[in-house]
Order: C-alpha cells, then structure tokens, then sequence
C-alpha cells in the first residue's frame, strides 16, 4: 500500500502560500534493496530530472521531475512505481515567529500573555477585510504625536488644508488634519505635548516592526487625536468622532474616518449617571455608528457602584469598562471592580509605553490595560467581511456583536471571578478564533466535522469547523482499515472551512474520513457509489 501525504486539495486550501515546492517529491523505498539502481543513468526521455538519497542507507530519496511534467503525471507516475512505499510533497518550511524587530519588544510582556501576537502572524497591516483602513479614535489631555514610532499611525484628514483657518472638508470643524483640538476655542489640531496621553496612544498603536521602541497592539494602524480636559470637551470629541464616521459611511468611504473603536483612559471619580448624562448619551450615539468604546476604571481598589465612576456606570451597550491585570493575570489591588459595570480585565501592570519625549518608560494603570481592548477591536476588524459589512449596513449591531466577542473570548482569572462581568482578562487568539466561527456562517458548532454529501459517486463535500487555528491532518481508510490518502489543512483565519476532495477512482463502498489535529479527533463515514 502506498501512502500519498498530498493531495491536489491542499494546494487549493493552502490559498496561494507557495508551501510546496513545484516538482519535488521525497519517496521512501519499501527495503534497502528495492531501490538499487533507481534513478542511475538518467536519460532525456526520463520523467525525472534528479534523484539525492537522503539517507546513510539510501532508502530515503528526494525526487525532482522534468519542469515539462504536471501535477497530475508525476502523481500518476509515483503511483505506479511498485519499488516506492510512500511518497510527499516537498514543503517550504517557514518560521513560526511573528515577532516584530523593535527595539523593546521582547519587553512587552504584555502582548504575548493577552495572544496579540499570535494575530499578528495572520494580519498586521491595518486595513479592514473589505478594504477600508481602520481607525481607533483616542481622547486624553494631549499627545506627542510627531515621534518617529507614533507619527506613521496617527490618522491625517487630507481633504483638511492644515492652519488655514478654514473647514475645506465641510465637516463642521476647522484645520482638523491631525484629528481636533477641544480645548481651545479656534479648534484645529494643535495638540499640546502630554505623557499620558502618547503612552496611550502608544499601547493602541506604536508603529511596529520598525526596529525602534515598542509595537502597539496594532502594528499598523490610524488613530484619530482629540485633546480634552473635561466633560464639555469630551462630549465635543465623541460627537466629533461620531461625524467623522458618519461622513465615512453616507460617503462611501471617500471622506470621514471608518472609526471601529475608541478609547479614554480618563474619567471623573466619584460621579454617576445622574451627574453626567450628557456624556452617557454620548456612547449610544457612537455605538449607532458602529463605534465600540473601551473606558479605563478608576485606579483605587473599590466597588465602583458605590464610589462613582463615570463613564464606568453609564448603561451603554456600546462601551467596555476595563480593569487592570498584572503578568500573573491577578487584578492589580489598585485598580477598580464591579460585578454589573466592569466587564473584564487587561494588562496594564508595569509595560513598556513611548512618552513624552520618545524614550521608552515602563507605567502601571487601568489606563494603560483600557487601550489594548480598543486596540484588539480594530485589529479583528482586520478579518471577516461578513462584520466589516455589517458596520456599514448595521453599524448598532455590528458594534454589539463585536463587545459579545471580545468579551466572551477572554481567559478566566480567579482574582476577577465575581468582581467582573466576565471574569476574564482579554485574549486575543481566542476572541478571533470566535469571531472566524461567527463570520464563517456555520451551520454547525465549534469543532465538528460534516460531509454534506455521504452517498457519492465522485467528489464530496467537506465543512470542518475546528476551534484553533492550525494544522490538521486529513486520511481516507477504507472499510478494511487501510488508509488510501492523506493530506495537511492549514486552518487560518478568513479561510472558511468547505472544500471538496475526490474519489471517483476508488470502487465503490464504504470509507472513512479521520481528521487529527490541536488534541482532537473526529471521524465521519461515507458511501461510495
């Protein structure tokens, strides 16, 4: 029996990767003997280009055919050599590293405990499954958003002539070119210089793989500035975000911003809904243009339901109240809870940030955990069409179905348990794993395996759903247990999970599909026909 390891499938599933190498094959002989003189003597009218052994016993070569030959041939080819027991495709190995080459990063514990890294090995650049680039909007008191790392991500209005005094988008604000200034009566974005707030923005969006400092958790993004110092100037920010996406989507994407979160790593202690309405209404309305929010809780170990806290306490379904966790995933003692109003945990205990000046300094609070959950928002958008459409034909839902994701996908703490709505402190990889599933139209659940056609005559039909991204390993046995095929999936995000193999050359009867992969395994039966 010989063993194919490849079939004609995974050079479609693997999407245009360029794993495999053209016309090279590694052969396995079925004894030390059978083999003698394979290969030797060469001629023009030989399929084979070269053979190599690979081995001290020679029972193990590698094969390249004549470029002249197809895919099909040399199968055909190998098949019918009774001297070879098994055979496979030659692969291109890659590394498994997705680590980005700034200075810092392998500081930045933060981004391998809440998985931002494993994202990054799939997606990186920014921009939307249908497109659009993708924009987090930040309020603070202020920004040094010129710095070599900072500048590169930081969203430009360009249909803004910058300091002419004029509004030449027509958007209702004057010189907003790099994002709009509230403090100051004459508008325009002249930002003052403020360490808080570039390491804010820093967290969300560092350039990254750019050899200098950090990365954000977006290696590549556009954050829209707004500077604000009170609740007048905060409100103006949010319903100046709200307009820019809005423009964005009456405009098909030709002015305005496509703004999937926002981020404030402020608040006012010791206040409530009652005292701040204005700004609670402020988050409906972003979340009716599909706008997430990710807030910051106060950095005192308290019930904030019996302190105060706003935005904490506004009852908006379109805003996420974030605590503090350090790297041993414990809530940090100096950092808020409520089991109602904050919703979960991210790092934000002693991580490297960019400050005022450019130089990498290490800082600790829930305003530094609040940014990587607005950052995980826009960096998911990067995938699935079926939620990027959405925020533009049902932005209000989108942006619901976008906080049920990330707040279901999180990791449980025990220092969270009952202290939280979730109990959990964000994960990445997991909340994307979810989001493939929701995107993928699944009829079925989360790690099963379904033939949509049993009885064949020929092709059939496969729709896998696995809960990880990874390898998985495919073998067709027949009735009497002999495996007749194998082949390698490559499940990654955005490649949605029904293909089709064929058997119509194998006689009619039972057989049996097995898949192995991540410390499970399923097994389906077919009839053919």
């Amino acid at each position: 029996m010989k063993t194919l390891v490849i079939t004609l499938l995974s050079f479609y599933w693997l999407n245009g990767q360029n794993l495999i190498v053209p016309h090279q094959y590694t052969v396995s002989f079925k004894s030390n003997r059978s083999h003698q003189g394979f290969g030797q003597n060469l001629t023009s009218k030989s399929p084979l280009k070269s053979v190599n052994y690979l081995n001290e016993f020679n029972t193990v070569a590698s094969l390249e055919f004549n470029e002249s030959m197809s895919q099909t041939e040399e199968l055909n080819w190998l098949n019918k050599q009774e001297n070879i027991q098994q055979f496979q495709a030659v692969y291109k190995m890659y590394s498994r590293g997705c680590n980005p080459n700034d200075s810092a990063y392998l500081a930045q514990y933060n981004m391998e405990k809440m998985k931002f890294d494993e994202i990054w090995c799939y997606k990186s650049n920014g921009i939307s499954a249908t497109g659009d680039t993708l924009v987090v909007a930040a309020i603070d008191n202020g920004f040094s958003y010129w710095l070599n790392d900072i500048l590169p991500n930081i969203f430009i209005n360009h249909l803004e002539i910058p300091d002419n005094g004029l509004d030449d988008d027509f958007n209702g604000y004057r010189d907003d070119y790099y994002g709009l200034n509230a403090q100051i009566s004459s508008e325009g974005d002249n930002h003052s210089p403020d360490n808080h707030g570039t390491e804010v923005i820093s967290v969300i969006g560092a350039k990254g793989n750019n050899t200098l400092g950090i990365t954000g958790t977006n290696q590549n993004i556009k954050i829209l500035l707004c500077s604000a110092d009170n609740s007048n100037e905060l409100v103006k920010c949010y319903h100046y975000f709200v307009k820019m996406k809005r423009d964005y989507l009456n405009s098909g994407g030709k002015k305005g911003a496509f703004i999937v979160s926002s981020n404030l790593s402020a608040g006012f202690n010791g206040t409530f809904p009652m005292d701040l309405p204005i700004v609670c209404q402020a988050y409906d309305s972003l979340g009716n243009v599909g706008i997430l929010n990710s807030v910051a809780t106060v950095n005192s170990n308290d019930d904030i339901g019996i302190i105060g806290d706003i935005p904490g306490l506004c009852p908006s379904d379109y805003m996420i109240c974030v605590t503090n966790t350090d790297r041993y995933d414990r809530k940090v003692p100096e950092s808020g809870y409520n089991q109602t109003h904050v919703d979960l945990g991210a790092c934000g205990e002693s991580i490297p940030m960019v400050g005022i000046s450019g130089l990498i300094t290490e800082e600790s609070g829930t305003s530094f955990a609040s940014p990587h959950v607005a950052g995980l928002i826009s960096l998911l958008y990067q995938f699935c069409s079926k939620i990027n459409i959405l925020n533009k034909t049902d932005p209000a839902l989108a942006a619901k179905a976008m906080k049920e994701i990330v707040l279901s996908c999180g990791d449980e703490l025990s220092t969270l348990k009952n202290i939280t709505v979730t109990g959990k402190r964000i994960n990445a990889l997991t909340a994307l794993q979810y989001l493939n599933n929701y995107c993928s139209d699944s009829t079925i659940k989360l790690d099963n395996l379904l033939i949509l056609n049993n009885l064949t005559t020929g092709n059939i039909l496969i729709k896998f759903n696995p809960s990880q991204f990874g390898t998985y390993h495919f073998q067709l046995y027949d009735n009497l247990g002999r495996m007749l095929d194998g082949w390698d999936l490559n499940f990654v995000p955005d490649n949605y999970n029904t293909f089709q193999t064929d058997i119509s050359a194998y006689a009619p009867g039972v057989y049996h599909l097995r898949v192995d992969g991540k410390g499970q395994k399923w097994v389906k039966s077919l009839i053919k026909i």
